[in-house]
């Protein structure tokens, strides 16, 4: 049974190059196919190089879009999860503890401190990976939701002024605008990855099948015990 190592992309692509430089040295290799030729090799291979390092850097800008999200909202100084204790005092000093305005404030804030956010799953590409994401983005959109209502309510508060600058209405607008720039961009980092992912998963099936037809071709033209077919047969890809 083949080791994990060996089945990875990486390992997979250094044998097919191993294949490339074999059947490049090869006298008189012609396949039937123009896919089998070196050069069709040649550029089926550089195409794979080019879609490994996308997606090495989608990876990375996929962790940056969740990690960031997640610091905007929560733990962090400045995330919403912070702003909310200063909302309610801010609201209750003004118009009282027991004015409608902290009311309806305070039965935002309930709802928004028993959601519990669940971070999106560090590889979103995985099947079973979909009932977490679908979890994720529902806790993020509530919370992002709770937070305009809490926007949209103060904008209707009569003078509210509180002295906090991140909690004045100009800022807290600002903060409810990121929270949808945050999520959009998860969601558009985790598009942009699998769709790499489906692309790079396409061309190594393709690769694969190529090495076979390789593998049958040179078997049938320089003979199954050739230094040829020797050079090549255990190759897997």
């Amino acid at each position: 049974m083949a080791s994990t190592s060996e089945n990875t992309f990486g390992a997979k692509l250094r044998r097919a190059q191993d294949l490339l430089t074999f059947i490049t040295g090869f006298t008189g290799y012609a396949p039937p196919r123009t896919q089998e030729t070196v050069a069709g090799i040649t550029t089926l291979i550089n195409a794979i190089v080019s879609t490994n390092a996308t997606e090495t850097s989608q990876q990375e800008n996929y962790k940056a879009a969740v990690d960031a999200r997640q610091a905007a909202f929560s733990k962090t100084t400045g995330s919403i999860e912070k702003l909310l204790s200063p909302i309610k005092g801010a609201v209750e000093a003004q118009y009282g503890k027991k004015s409608t305005e902290a009311a309806a404030i305070n039965a935002i804030i309930k709802k928004m401190r028993a959601t519990k956010l669940t971070k999106a799953p560090a590889d979103p590409t995985k099947p079973e990976q979909e009932k977490t994401i679908s979890q994720s983005e529902r806790s993020y959109g509530s919370m992002t939701q709770f937070f305009n209502d809490i926007v949209s309510n103060l904008t209707q508060f009569t003078a509210f002024n509180p002295s906090g600058n991140a909690i004045k209405i100009a800022a807290l607008q600002t903060t409810a605008a990121r929270l949808t720039t945050l999520n959009n961009a998860v969601a558009q980092k985790t598009q942009l990855l699998k769709t790499t992912r489906a692309a790079r998963q396409s061309q190594y099936s393709d690769l694969k099948d190529r090495a076979q037809r390789i593998k049958a071709y040179v078997k049938s033209q320089y003979g199954n015990t050739s230094t040829e077919y020797s050079l090549i047969k255990r190759l897997s890809i």
